[in-house]
């Protein structure tokens, strides 16, 4: 039996459980069998995000692994190569921005996973989401593990918006991001030509004027 029948079967007896201790007035047995419930119908949600994640990771790795095999390693103008560091989803995306940062004579250096450094020492996040629903990504960062984030979003087009966050904008607006599992979670919408990041608390932050500004990487 596969996992995510166990668990409907599982909440259809509880379901049946609570009806059946409610009709006897049983309020204790009716709190435990709820709890209960409450557990299976989180691990439901779980493994249907997890069964969607997967579909995403085997798209993503189709369209990457046809992606022209120079993009393994970006070699910089002072003849020290970036290893391609990106693994899995957007590994191309990535790859292709650190060589357009190259060519802007800005070299980040990996130093694991999503984080690197640039020359000024500042640790640069760089995450990438593809354009899961119309206008909106969702990308997630290390927390407290960079100082300043490039967030890169493809668009269905094929092109990629490039936001590249300052400073300025995590000190205004850090400490509202939302959090979850050790990152700092971005939304990033667009709204007609604008671009918005969407912090709690707010109606939403334009971070048009962040497109394409490599500045805040020196």
């Amino acid at each position: 039996m596969d996992a995510k029948k166990q668990l409907m079967q599982e909440r259809t007896k509880l379901l049946n459980q609570i009806a059946e201790f409610a009709q006897h007035g049983e309020s204790h047995e009716v709190l435990a069998a709820g709890e209960r419930l409450n557990k299976v119908e989180s691990l439901i949600d779980r493994y249907e995000k997890l069964v969607h994640d997967i579909s995403d990771l085997d798209t993503d790795f189709l369209q990457n692994t046809r992606m022209d095999s120079r993009n393994s390693r970006v070699k910089n103008l002072k003849g020290q190569n970036f290893v391609a560091a990106g693994r899995g989803i957007g590994k191309g995306i990535r790859m292709d921005f650190l060589q357009k940062a190259s060519e802007k004579g800005i070299y980040l250096e990996n130093i694991r996973g999503s984080i690197y450094k640039a020359q000024s020492s500042d640790k640069v996040g760089i995450a990438v989401a593809s354009e899961r629903k119309p206008d909106r990504w969702f990308l997630g960062l290390p927390l407290k593990g960079f100082d300043v984030a490039v967030l890169l979003c493809k668009l269905d087009s094929g092109d990629t918006i490039e936001i590249c966050l300052s400073k300025n904008f995590f000190d205004a607006y850090g400490e509202k991001m939302s959090v979850s599992s050790g990152q700092m979670k971005f939304n990033v919408a667009r709204r007609g030509s604008v671009y918005v990041i969407l912090v709690p608390g707010t109606d939403g932050i334009n971070v048009s004027k962040f497109l394409g500004d490599y500045s805040v990487l020196g």
